[in-house]
């Protein structure tokens, strides 16, 4: 009989506590012996996280940082505490990079191995983080290839395994007779409109994708625009919004609100328009024309230029290392680019067809399921 080891998890994210959860049932699988601790929401205490802390509510917008810090001291003291008293076989850290590093810091001070799975971004900006990186994580698991030369050439361990959300999406059951409600008919022009899943993104971007919607009809007055509430929790907030655009502007808009069904909402379309994030790669795993978008202040815009460290800001772009979608970061509401973008792609068919040629070639790179049990061998590889 093989002895109970524990392995403390952690993540801050929604979709972390996805990822989470994943790795969680792989791990289990190969080693049913395995007692998970630590920091997660409600899918990772589904998958069995002995949760020391429920992290629904300790999410951390830039500017929400400093009122949540006192919250996550109180958080931080009890994981070391876990530390000094349980003494877990494995750290393993997804994503929330801020948080996760104190955590790493700790439990190498304890000599605990850790485990970071889900880099954060910091070939994107922030590079000279590599260094805390290489004092604090014996083993990067990274999901996305260019990764593992980055941080090997840093002098960390990495290894990669793939995209987990290409697992998620390989489970997913897919509603076709909502998809084929949605289309009214395989010739309809649909447009979906993706604010994001955090109220904070929605007040910020759905004034400028309706400001989009608008001027694509105008262009092209059979389109349909499906919106896509990704949380039913923000639904109020969507409805609101729309509301009061479509009753100050144009009464003719027809833009159906579409609550949690993503997937079904990105396969309906004709042409998604997103903001920059994971949901890229959800779009072009259904090989969707799309149009990206990252909207910041002009202070923010003109302060961070200098510190990125990649040409593009969709995953997409950044996995090809080339143009296959177009894609902004403004600082200022363009509509107008978007706009003029998006109806390009939808009645131009030689680019339309190039860019879903390089969606194809994206998703046969990074597409295929298993990343979480390749991570699963990982994290065991190190128990």
């Amino acid at each position: 009989m093989e002895t109970t080891k524990k392995i403390f998890i952690s993540a801050g994210e929604t979709s972390g506590d996805m990822h989470g959860s994943n790795l969680m049932r792989e791990i289990h699988k190969k080693n049913p012996s395995i007692t998970f601790y630590g920091l997660g929401r409600n899918r990772m205490a589904e998958a069995g996280l002995q949760c020391i802390h429920d992290m629904s509510s300790h999410s951390v917008m830039w500017l929400q940082a400093l009122k949540k810090i006192p919250g996550l001291w109180n958080v931080f003291k009890n994981c070391t505490s876990f530390f000094d008293e349980e003494r877990p076989e494995l750290v393993i850290l997804i994503d929330y990079v801020g948080f996760n590093l104190y955590l790493a810091k700790a439990a190498r001070k304890r000599n605990i191995p850790v485990m970071y799975y889900i880099s954060p971004q910091l070939w994107a900006h922030g590079s000279w983080r590599i260094k805390k990186i290489k004092k604090f994580v014996d083993r990067m698991v990274v999901i996305y290839p260019f990764e593992e030369t980055f941080y090997t050439d840093g002098g960390v361990s990495a290894k990669y395994v793939g995209h987990p959300l290409f697992d998620e999406l390989n489970r997913r059951n897919i509603d076709d007779v909502l998809i084929e409600k949605m289309r009214y008919g395989e010739d309809k022009t649909i447009v979906s409109l993706l604010p994001g899943s955090r109220k904070q993104e929605i007040r910020r971007l759905l004034p400028i994708l309706l400001e989009t919607a608008n001027a694509i009809r105008e262009k092209i007055p059979s389109v349909k625009f499906l919106l896509s509430c990704s949380n039913t929790r923000n639904l109020e907030l969507i409805e609101g919004i729309t509301k009061s655009f479509t009753s100050a502007n144009n009464q003719r808009l027809s833009i159906e609100i579409v609550a949690e069904k993503i997937s079904e909402v990105i396969k309906a379309s004709s042409l998604c328009i997103a903001s920059s994030g994971t949901i890229v790669l959800e779009i072009a795993n259904y090989h969707v024309p799309m149009v990206i978008f990252y909207r910041i202040s002009p202070f923010s815009y003109f302060v961070s230029k200098p510190l990125i460290d990649t040409p593009y800001i969709s995953l997409v772009n950044a996995i090809a290392e080339k143009e296959i979608v177009p894609e902004k970061t403004m600082y200022r509401d363009d509509y107008k680019w978007l706009a003029s973008n998006a109806t390009e792609l939808l009645l131009n068919e030689e680019k339309r067809e190039t860019c879903i040629a390089g969606l194809k070639e994206i998703t046969s790179l990074v597409g295929s399921p298993g990343a979480s049990a390749k991570a699963a061998d990982e994290a065991l590889s190190m128990i």
